[in-house]
């Protein structure tokens, strides 16, 4: 197998060639990629296996978990789980089901982890959600694994990089969603003043001056790129950002309200409800949980 020994410093020591045998694996000095084929990975089949990197599992669809998540999956997302080094688990599910197994180098994963926060923690099958576009960077990342092109080295790379700090993000509260990211230009400033100031008040009027055309086009066009209208998009981005804050105990509700922009705390849990289905307070406790 290609680049074996790259592939057991990631999933395992004892590592054995059969075991892989159902297993397409893409592989660099930073991050591995294990997709199974058409049956179970014999390593991960054994009984309170453990690796020597990070773990992250991608799985498509929840009937194949086996469970219920305790997190709440958006439409074009995925649940995603991750494991700490060297920490005993078994298989997610016996059924054998299509999923993503992402192995990332210990020191590199931490190095990156700690740009975000001063602390890293033990993770022991952390769930998360994470945007379905990654699925294009992982499989970008699997295509210049196979075909070994010139400068093939650099490019994984950067791909690992890439790849680490989406997953990192997306453990951190702060999704990627690449398909939010118009390819129009005006709709693409009108999503940027969004990002730079939701907490403020903006109207439909505002942003139609931003994308230099009438409120009646914005709203239509804007509506065709993403599927949300302007003031939906505001919205949705300011829940975003509240669930970041939530997630943090020491700052009240009400103060979490103002900094994302909504009127009030009823506006704010009117809003989070409609989009989250409970109200802020049982998010928090939920996440905590």
């Amino acid at each position: 197998m290609k680049n074996f020994n790259i592939t057991k410093s990631l999933v395992g020591e004892y590592l054995e060639e059969d075991e892989l045998k159902y297993v397409d694996c893409y592989v660099h000095n930073k991050l591995g990629l294990f997709i199974p084929s058409t049956e179970h990975c014999g390593y991960a089949m054994q009984k309170n296996h453990a690796h020597p990197s990070y773990m992250i599992i991608i799985v498509f669809f929840q009937e194949d978990l086996g469970f219920n998540p305790k997190i709440e999956i958006k439409n074009k997302h995925y649940y995603a789980e991750i494991m700490s080094p060297d920490i005993p688990h078994n298989e997610i599910s016996e059924k054998f089901s299509r999923y993503y197994c992402i192995m990332i180098d210990k020191k590199y994963f931490e190095e990156q982890y700690l740009l975000y926060s001063n602390d890293l923690p033990e993770f022991t099958g952390h769930q998360f959600s994470v945007c379905c576009d990654i699925l294009k960077a992982l499989n970008t990342f699997a295509f210049e694994s196979s075909k070994s092109m010139k400068n093939s080295d650099i490019t994984l790379d950067a791909q690992a990089t890439l790849i680490t700090h989406w997953i990192i993000r997306s453990i951190l509260g702060e999704n990627i969603d690449m398909r939010s990211v118009s390819s129009n230009y005006s709709v693409g400033r009108v999503q940027q003043y969004i990002e730079q100031h939701f907490n403020e008040k903006i109207t439909v009027k505002d942003l139609a001056q931003t994308a230099y055309m009438s409120e009646s086009s914005l709203n239509r066009l804007f509506k065709k790129e993403t599927s949300f209208t302007p003031i939906e998009y505001l919205i949705e981005t300011r829940i975003a950002k509240s669930k970041t804050l939530l997630r943090r105990k020491d700052i009240r509700i009400t103060e979490i309200a103002a900094r994302c922009g909504f009127s009030s705390n009823a506006h704010f849990t009117l809003c989070f409800k409609n989009i989250v289905h409970m109200s802020p307070s049982e998010f928090r406790e939920l996440y905590h949980e």
